[in-house]
């Protein structure tokens, strides 16, 4: 299969009604996951905090099923046969839940240092905004509530908690952790911009916010980039 012969129209071959379709039957056919999904965000929220100078790992290790599930069951069983990059959609999806997995399960993490740009306002910020506000501007596309796209069981608002979440650590390994959400944020951007959705722009902001928070303290010679 020639890749390059290939338009971004060609890989997205549905309708935006169709699109947002999925995502209704996906929540009605998982259900209850989509409750528990977003009930496993707002746990990550409240325990992603600091126990003397340590960040726990429970929201990572949370966040990182949560990456298998939808990798494997929204992926893989729902969005595949609709489109067929959903595949490789779902191996990058479960790649991303093991690698979080094994790099940030096994021992204490550090948060991100006193005073910094990092810390720790805009992550909070990316992660209330993906888990509360993103699943409601479903409604302003016109969705059902039984439609949207909610943290845990959905894609989008997992890659934006998931990046929220690792603004929070310093780890040498979290520009690695950072790859596969990044890019989903930057595909997403592309989907919903051909199918028309005028929200298109939140994913590839959140991620150019992401880089920058990130980057900066290192432009201003505060801290390394981890």
């Amino acid at each position: 299969m020639d890749l390059l012969s290939y338009s971004l129209v060609d890989l997205i071959p549905f309708s935006r009604e169709t699109y947002f379709r999925l995502f209704e039957r996906y929540n009605v056919g998982v259900w209850p996951a989509p409750i528990i999904g977003l009930a496993i965000g707002l746990t990550a929220l409240f325990t992603a905090r600091r126990v003397e100078g340590k960040v726990l790992r429970a929201p990572f290790l949370l966040t990182a099923a949560c990456w298998v599930w939808i990798g494997w069951v929204f992926q893989i069983h729902w969005h595949a046969p609709l489109s067929w990059p959903g595949t490789y959609f779902g191996i990058g999806f479960v790649l991303q839940g093991a690698l979080m997995g094994v790099v940030l399960g096994w021992r204490p993490l550090a948060g991100a240092p006193e005073g910094t740009h990092r810390d720790p306002g805009p992550a909070l910020w990316i992660l209330v905004f993906a888990l509360a506000l993103q699943p409601l501007l479903g409604l302003v596309s016109g969705r059902p509530w039984y439609g949207l796209e909610v943290f845990g069981s959905a894609p989008d608002p997992t890659a934006l908690a998931t990046l929220g979440l690792l603004l929070m650590i310093r780890h040498p390994l979290r520009w690695l952790l950072s790859i596969i959400p990044l890019a989903w944020c930057l595909i997403s951007g592309a989907t919903l911009w051909v199918l028309s959705v005028p929200t298109w722009p939140i994913m590839p902001l959140a991620a150019a916010l992401y880089l920058g928070v990130a980057v900066w303290p290192r432009v201003l010679g505060r801290g390394e980039l981890e």
